[in-house]
C-alpha cells in the first residue's frame, strides 16, 4: 500500500494526510494495470464477502492494508457483482468504497447500509474502529436495487437469565436489500450478517440467530429465484479446528449436511468436491486466526433446491500482498488487508 514518510501516508503517485488517514475517507489510487472483465454471463453472479475491518491503514493501532484485496479483485477474471462487507465505518466511508471500486473497474458500484451513523461500539483499536457497521455492494450496471425499506434486523446475544434478547451493538445489525438481475432476468435478495462476538455472549444464540437469518431472507417482500446470506458470524463451523464436529447452529443451515434451512455453504460444497479430507479442507480455509472459520457465504433457491456454487476460495494475505505490487510495484508485506480472509465464489442460479 506505500509507506509511512514522517506524518503523511505516501501511496504510489499519491499523499495522503494524517487527517485522511485517521479519518473514514478512502484514498484514490491511479489506474491499475490489469482490471478484471464484467461478468455478463446470466448464468452466476460474482460474490465476494469480507469483514473488511474499517478498512485499515498502516499507521493504526490495529493497522492494515486494505487495498490489498482491492488489487486481488482487479487480478481476478471477473470483477465483483456483490460485496457483502461487515464493520465499515458508516455511510461516509461506503460511499468511498463504492467510489473506489467505480473508480478502479470503470462502472458504477452501489451499496446499502444497515445505519449510515452507527452508534459508538466497542472502543478497540482507536477511533477509527469505534463505528461499526454492515453494508451490501453491488454492482450497478447489472443489479438494479427494487426493495431496501425493512431492510434491517439485530443479531441475539444471550442475557443472564439464558435468554437471547436482541444484541444492542451497532455492528451485530444485519441488513438485507433486493435485487433485479438485468442480465439472468432474475430476482435476488442479498443480506450482510454480523453475529455478537463470544465476549458478548453471542454464540449461546447462535442457533436463533441461524433460524432468524433463514427467516429474514423471504420476510417483508423480500425472496427472490436466489437469495444470499453472508457474513462475520462469530462462531466456528466446527467444535474443533479442521474437524467434522459440525456444530448445531451450522447444521441447521447447511444443506449439504441436511440442514432445515437449505443453504450452501460455499466453500464446504468445495471441500466436499476436492480429493481432500474435508475437515482438512475446512480447516485450511480459516478466516481469522489461523484456525477458525467464522465468516461465510450462504445460498439457497427459491424453491427449496441448493445453488450451484463453484470457482470458491478463500483469500489469503499473501494473495493479497502479492496483487498489491504487481498493480503498484510496492507493498507493505507486514500489513494485513484485514483481521479476516475474504471468502469469494461464483454462485449459480
Amino acid at each position: 500500500m506505500g509507506t509511512l514518510s514522517g506524518t503523511a501516508l505516501v501511496l504510489t503517485g499519491l499523499t495522503l494526510s494524517p487527517q485522511a488517514v485517521a479519518g473514514s475517507a478512502v484514498p484514490a489510487v491511479s489506474a491499475a494495470s490489469t482490471v478484471a472483465a464484467p461478468n455478463d454471463n446470466p448464468g452466476f453472479l460474482q460474490v465476494y464477502d469480507d469483514n473488511v475491518e474499517n478498512l485499515p491503514t498502516v499507521d493504526l493501532q490495529c493497522p492494515g492494508d486494505w487495498q490489498d484485496l482491492v488489487y486481488y479483485m482487479q487480478l481476478q477474471e471477473y470483477r465483483p457483482d456483490v460485496y457483502v462487507v461487515q464493520q465499515i465505518s458508516n455511510q461516509t466511508q461506503l460511499d468511498a468504497l463504492t467510489k473506489r471500486l467505480s473508480d478502479d473497474f470503470g462502472e458504477k458500484y452501489s451499496g446499502v447500509i444497515a445505519e449510515a451513523n452507527p452508534a459508538i461500539g466497542p472502543k478497540e483499536c482507536g477511533a477509527p474502529k469505534y463505528y461499526q457497521t454492515n453494508a451490501i455492494i453491488y454492482r450497478a450496471s447489472r443489479l438494479e436495487l427494487t426493495l431496501s425499506t425493512n431492510r434491517t434486523w439485530q443479531a441475539q446475544a444471550q442475557d443472564s437469565s439464558g435468554g437471547c434478547p436482541n444484541n444492542t451493538q451497532a455492528r451485530t445489525k444485519a441488513v438485507k436489500a433486493m435485487f433485479h438481475d438485468k442480465v439472468a432476468n432474475k430476482d435476488l435478495t442479498v443480506a450482510s450478517v454480523h453475529w455478537p462476538t463470544a465476549a458478548s455472549d453471542g454464540p449461546p444464540c447462535a442457533t436463533q440467530n441461524a433460524a432468524e437469518v433463514s427467516a429474514e431472507m423471504t420476510e417483508d417482500g423480500y425472496g427472490g429465484t436466489l437469495q444470499i446470506a453472508a457474513g462475520d458470524l462469530n462462531y466456528t463451523d466446527t467444535a474443533t479446528s479442521g474437524g467434522t464436529d459440525f456444530r448445531t447452529w451450522y447444521k441447521s443451515m447447511n444443506g449439504d449436511l441436511g440442514g432445515t434451512y437449505g443453504f450452501r455453504d460455499a466453500i464446504y460444497a468445495k471441500c466436499a468436491a476436492s480429493g481432500d479430507p474435508l475437515g482438512g479442507c475446512l480447516g485450511d480455509n480459516w478466516t481469522i486466526s489461523s484456525t477458525r472459520r467464522i465468516d461465510f457465504v450462504f445460498a439457497r433457491n427459491a424453491d427449496g433446491s441448493m445453488p450451484a456454487i463453484s470457482a470458491q476460495h478463500t483469500v489469503t494475505f499473501d494473495e493479497g500482498d502479492a496483487a498489491d505490487v504487481t498493480q503498484t510495484g510496492d507493498d507493505r508485506t507486514d500489513r494485513n488487508y484485514s483481521d479476516h480472509r475474504a471468502v469469494m465464489a461464483q454462485v449459480h442460479y
